[in-house]
């Protein structure tokens, strides 16, 4: 099974209504797919994963491998119930806690920022394409997310650290993320995401050229 991938560059031309209807098929038949083409800064996103990976290298790699997971991992007792992931979450909306996150840098907070601004303006637009599909008013699906505040919008940063004994490990264990609309910028390198479809577990490949799943 091939993921659908929806090009946002063909929105504004004579393809739109074939963009729109597999927007929708995807919708109702997936509830995954590719966004390619969708105006997010790429020099923007390299960035990001290149100061994620130095936060994590400078303040959480050591900490990782002396956790609690790390040492049932070593002694090999039953791991079925951890995530072999190192973790946290940025608040952005309608709040920000990035400050506040011990040891983060200025130049991380700055671009995380910047990278919430372009993706918040992502998110609003595939919410008025979904409920243009809908047949509902083009700010239907936004409102019904929003408090008296607006949308609250985060984001999980994740690491998931080079394993000493990965037959012992799944990795991150089966879950359904909470939230309306879910936008992931993967490694463009590593695999290991999949999706529950139809029964079966389908691999997602690396996303190339920045694409957001």
């Amino acid at each position: 099974m091939a993921i659908p991938v929806i090009d946002f560059s063909t929105l504004n031309g004579d393809k739109r209504g074939e963009t729109m209807a597999l927007l929708d098929e995807a919708c109702q038949k997936w509830g995954f797919f590719l966004i390619e083409n969708h105006e997010i800064d790429k020099n923007l996103m390299e960035k990001v994963k290149e100061l994620i990976n130095i936060h994590y290298e400078e303040n959480l790699k050591e900490g990782f491998y002396q956790s609690e997971i790390a040492k049932t991992l070593e002694k090999k007792q039953n791991t079925s119930d951890i995530d072999w992931e190192s973790a946290f979450f940025i608040w952005h909306r309608p709040t920000s806690n990035i400050k506040k996150i011990t040891n983060i840098s200025q130049e991380l907070c700055q671009t995380m920022d910047q990278y919430i601004d372009q993706l918040v303006t992502l998110a609003e637009k595939l919410s008025e394409l979904m409920s243009e599909n809908l047949g509902l008013e083009k700010n239907y699906i936004k409102e019904a997310f929003s408090g008296t505040n607006g949308p609250a919008m985060g984001t999980k940063v994740a690491k998931y650290p080079q394993c000493p004994h990965p037959e012992l490990v799944r990795g991150l264990r089966e879950h359904t993320d909470a939230g309306g609309i879910i936008l992931l910028l993967q490694d463009d390198q590593v695999p290991g995401l999949e999706f529950f479809k139809d029964g079966k577990w389908v691999e997602i490949p690396p996303s190339k050229n920045n694409a957001i799943l």
